[in-house]
């Protein structure tokens, strides 16, 4: 029974990481920033991790933002 619930967290783990490289790359508005914190939040309260996940998220999210807009204004 205890396998059967912690069989998400691989897909938890997977989408949030995923998330955070869109994010990085400017790939994923920042709108989309919810998305690894909410999952870490998750994976956190679950399964006693997921610290990474919210702190890597949270600044690539800001650090995707502010690359997609140093590039508008000194390119375009």
């Amino acid at each position: 029974m205890e396998d059967k619930q912690k069989s998400g967290k691989g897909i938890l783990l997977t989408i949030g990481w995923l998330t955070v490289a869109l994010l990085m790359l400017n790939l994923m508005p920042p709108v989309f920033l919810f998305i690894p914190i909410a999952l870490g939040v998750v994976l956190k309260r679950d399964y006693q991790g997921g610290s990474a996940l919210i702190i890597i998220g949270s600044i690539s999210g800001i650090v995707g933002w502010l690359l997609g807009m140093f590039v508008i204004n000194n390119i375009l």
